[in-house]
């Protein structure tokens, strides 16, 4: 991901990488030769006293200790998602992050399929009331990486971390499950309660031996999860993410349906096409495809909320709100029990 920020924000008028940061010795003097980075800096003080702006692209452990450093220095800053991996952590982000934002600063969370139009459009039909009183939602967020080496073995380095909450991984809930949730209520509206399963299988190596454990590190992390939602404003959902989804490489897909129509899109076909069922069509079950001019990344939007000094979705509040909603789907994995979505500012 700090090669896609980087080739990213290279593309950009008026944008310059000027420095970058690892705590591994030796990876920041590569990753900057490969992008046309400035400087390496010696620590993250150093980098904040060389740009106007940050991203965060580390393992999600150290989002939170690394985006309050960048708010406290006055920087404008785009953190990786999950914003962070516990509540508490997001609630300390969105309370200096709210402080920032009045004082200019510019602070993202880095939900990157809010660059789909289909997504955007959707947003817009649900907030005008055009699908009628929220009834039902659904959808999924499949990849196949640990079931097949799609990307890669799941033994590689870019890979094992995910697996492990030593490392600081949230999971497949944590890691793919905010999209979902990010997508589905940003088309719904917020959610009350949720209701949650979790699931951890052995994984296969080449050897077609099941592992629990590689080289003495635990692979603990969640890698399959089933939401159920109860949304704010009536009505029920259910999300479903797995890493087991053998033919699925990175297949994400919502539904969302009302009294008066529904909406559909799906981001494996499409990230621009709108499906609809609305008004006399809804009778009849009739759908219709729109196909819509592409919405900019996040990377654009960052760039350009920075020049025109006007704030963008998603913010780091918004990270901080999909964090409570992870930390209800934690709650209740353990409980059993529908969980109420905590406050998170």
């Amino acid at each position: 991901m700090a090669n896609q920020h980087a080739e990213q924000f290279g593309k950009q008028k008026g944008v310059t990488l000027a420095s970058c940061f690892d705590t591994v010795p030796g990876r920041a003097a590569e990753f900057a030769q490969r992008h046309g980075v400035a400087r390496v800096a010696a620590n993250l003080a150093d980098l904040l006293d060389q740009v106007d702006a940050v991203t965060i692209v580390t393992p999600d452990r150290f989002h939170h200790e690394g985006s309050l450093e960048v708010l406290r220095a006055g920087k404008h800053l785009l953190c990786e998602k999950p914003l962070t991996v516990t509540l508490a952590e997001a609630k300390a982000v969105a309370k200096l992050a709210k402080r920032a934002s009045q004082a200019g600063q510019i602070g993202m969370v880095n939900f990157s399929y809010r660059r789909s139009a289909a997504l955007q459009k959707a947003i817009q039909l649900a907030g005008s009331g055009a699908l009628g009183d929220l009834r039902h939602a659904h959808g999924f967020y499949l990849q196949s990486w640990i079931a097949t080496p799609i990307w890669g073995h799941w033994t590689n380095e870019g890979w094992l971390w995910r697996m492990s909450t030593k490392a600081g991984s949230g999971g497949v809930l944590g890691d793919v499950g905010c999209h979902l949730l990010d997508l589905m209520t940003s088309v719904t509206g917020e959610v009350a309660e949720v209701r949650c399963a979790l699931g951890n299988f052995p994984k296969i190596g080449q050897d077609k031996k099941a592992y629990t454990k590689w080289k003495g590190q635990p692979l603990d992390a969640n890698d399959t999860a089933i939401i159920e939602l109860r949304f704010a404003r009536g009505g029920l959902g259910v999300l479903h993410t797995s890493r087991w989804a053998t033919g699925h490489a990175n297949h994400l897909r919502l539904e969302v349906h009302g009294t008066e129509g529904a909406l559909m899109f799906d981001l494996d076909r499409s990230y621009d096409a709108l499906d609809t069922c609305l008004g006399k069509d809804a009778a009849a079950a009739k759908w219709k495809t729109e196909q819509l001019k592409p919405a900019p990344s996040i990377y654009e939007r960052f760039v350009r909320a920075i020049k025109t000094a006007e704030p963008d979705q998603p913010d780091l509040l918004r990270g901080a709100q999909i964090q409570a909603y992870l930390d209800a789907c934690e709650r209740s994995a353990v409980s059993g029990r529908w969980e109420k979505v905590l406050k998170w500012l």
